[in-house]
């Protein structure tokens, strides 16, 4: 397995997110506090390439609809966070070798969500930290050094 110190590219600043990360960037009413959003911050101010599968998108928008079902916000407050997703400076990539790296992943790690393994499949075929506010999907991956929690990286 790969670790964040074999490859000295992965120093840059330039990680994967997930949408558990997004997420709390766009989430309606998120506390500045949080981890995440202090990420947020710092990795704008490093001027960080950011990148996910185009999924992220579904899968954030698809929360922020959730949220308004459970009410935790207002329609009109997840309509103003999904124009902040469509904003964000995340590069979306889709590579069918992904898809193929995330089924592998996904059948070695407890038939765990293809969904998931594919920002995994992304960081390790760019070389780069996968940045996760899934703490199930850390401890199960415990061995891959570079998936991080947010914490993780601002020390």
């Amino acid at each position: 397995m790969r670790t964040a110190g074999d490859d000295p590219r992965l120093a840059l600043p330039v990680s994967v997110v997930d949408a558990s990360v997004v997420v709390d960037w766009v989430a309606p009413g998120v506390d500045p506090e949080l981890a995440s959003v202090k990420l947020l911050k710092r990795l704008a101010e490093e001027d960080a390439e950011l990148f996910a599968p185009r999924l992220l998108l579904e899968e954030v928008s698809n929360a922020l609809l959730t949220g308004i079902r459970r009410g935790r916000w207002s329609g009109l407050a997840a309509d103003a966070s999904q124009h902040v997703l469509l904003r964000l400076p995340v590069r979306l990539v889709d590579e069918r070798r992904d898809i193929e790296r995330a089924w592998d992943l996904a059948r070695r790690y407890d038939n765990h969500p293809v969904y998931d393994m594919l920002y995994v499949a992304l960081a390790e075929r760019r070389r780069t930290h996968l940045v996760t506010a899934d703490a199930t999907l850390r401890t199960l991956l415990a061995g891959f050094e570079w998936i991080v929690g947010p914490d993780d990286l601002l020390g």
